[in-house]
């Protein structure tokens, strides 16, 4: 009986993650909502609920051994996680509600990561979940490209030849679709899938463009370099892979300039690196950003070791704000920090610093940093799968310094799901 049970779980059980994607990948706008007392509880949230336990399944019926190779990076993740827990309660006379339902929230993403591995055991597995994800990618990509060209709406109605958030958001939009053109990359540089390259190519680089995210993009040229890397040790890498990969880099940093171009023009003339004719004011700018970091890294350096707690530099501004009005005394006022517009420290890095201090500013690093050595170790036994997992680290790594730790987004998904990628590269079979 046992074994008649185990070819039907290894075949059913992975396409859970894959159906799952459409709705871990959409906006909480466009999801179906409820409340559990302080949770509320999206669609995304049932999604990964599913995997979760199909990956719980995937362990019962067919082993929990491929966990094994990840332990530092479980151990070491499972720190961090504890670490924002924990920082919830640095002060216990004030609710610590809210801030733990978001905690809670990063560890039910984090769960991603071992599910991946539980799930996928086989190629075809892991093939099956890439197709899905690339298709999903071109469609966010295609529905961008409508929005920006005045066809259909945005979160903000018909804003024709802007920026554009597709059925995901800033950030995410880039994260995301970054995350399918490293697959892109992967599959040119390796010379292996295609079909699978060609849809990602197209849908990553149009949603990465449309986005226009300037960190997003960052992170898809240091996937392409570690690709590239990646492609030499196997040796599959050829001068024209190289410039294939060079020229969709061209392409799509080409697209993000024109979208961006006067905005990166504004910030290096608010540094005082160029002369142009006005300086970028009001929110979500680069003169905003560079005044809201300035305020976390000083949060940090007056609580160096653990911070200021999970998420209070969010709200703990106050005695900053004079020093910040007075180094930057050219922003509007609704630029600064408010109770009504508690705009965070908007950079995950840093934000670690300030919420946990270096404690949890290195456990991130070594998050990150453990995933990627894992991946890389498997080259060239596993070349394309540890090419995708590096991929989704370095893209979502680069897509963090543009938005603050918030939890229950698809680019914490991209996060987890990439680290998990890195252990499944060394245990997957054909």
């Amino acid at each position: 009986m046992r074994l008649l049970i185990r070819p039907r779980a290894a075949d059913v059980l992975p396409l859970v993650a894959a159906a799952a994607l459409p709705l871990i990948f959409l906006h909480a706008r466009y999801q179906a909502e409820t409340s559990v007392g302080p949770v509320g509880v999206y669609g995304s949230d049932v999604a990964i609920a599913a995997v979760v336990a199909a990956a719980f399944l995937a362990g019962v019926k067919l082993g929990w051994e491929p966990l094994r190779r990840g332990r530092t990076l479980w151990i070491v993740a499972a720190a961090l996680l504890l670490l924002f827990v924990i920082a919830c309660l640095w002060r216990p006379l004030e609710s610590p509600t809210k801030h733990l339902v978001t905690a809670a929230k990063m560890i039910e993403y984090a769960l991603l990561a071992p599910a991946a591995v539980l799930l996928f055991r086989r190629r075809i597995d892991l093939d099956r979940f890439l197709a899905v994800f690339v298709a999903w990618a071109l469609a966010a990509g295609v529905w961008g490209l409508l929005q920006f060209l005045g066809v259909v709406n945005e979160f903000e109605g018909r804003r024709t030849g802007q920026r554009e958030v597709s059925f995901l958001g800033h950030q995410d939009l880039g994260g995301f679709t970054g995350a399918a053109l490293a697959v892109g990359f992967a599959a040119i540089v390796l010379g292996e899938r295609r079909r699978l390259a060609a849809l990602a190519v197209v849908g990553g680089a149009l949603g990465v463009m449309i986005d226009a995210s300037v960190f997003a993009f960052l992170g898809t040229v240091l996937a392409a370099i570690a690709i590239s890397l990646i492609g030499r040790r196997a040796g599959t890498l050829t001068s024209r892979r190289l410039a294939a990969l060079a020229a969709i880099l061209f392409v799509v940093g080409s697209g993000v300039y024109v979208l961006r171009g006067s905005d990166v023009s504004n910030y290096l003339s608010f540094l005082g690196l160029s002369k142009a004719a006005q300086t970028d004011t009001g929110v979500q700018t680069g003169s905003q950003r560079t005044m809201l970091l300035w305020i976390g890294w000083r949060m940090w350096v007056d609580h160096p070791v653990l911070g200021v707690g999970f998420e209070r530099s969010s709200t703990d501004f106050q005695p900053y704000l004079a020093a910040a009005r007075e180094k930057f005394p050219n922003q509007p006022a609704e630029s600064y920090p408010s109770k009504q517009n508690p705009w965070g420290v908007q950079n995950f890095w840093v934000q670690l610093l300030a919420d946990t201090g270096i404690v949890g500013f290195l456990l991130g690093l070594a998050t990150f940093g453990t995933g990627l050595v894992t991946a890389l170790r498997a080259v060239p036994r596993r070349a394309f799968v540890a090419a995708v997992s590096v991929g989704f680290i370095l893209v979502a790594a680069g897509t963090w310094n543009a938005i603050g730790i918030i939890a229950g987004i698809p680019l914490d998904a991209v996060t987890w799901l990439g680290l998990g990628l890195g252990i499944v590269a060394w245990e997957i079979s054909e």
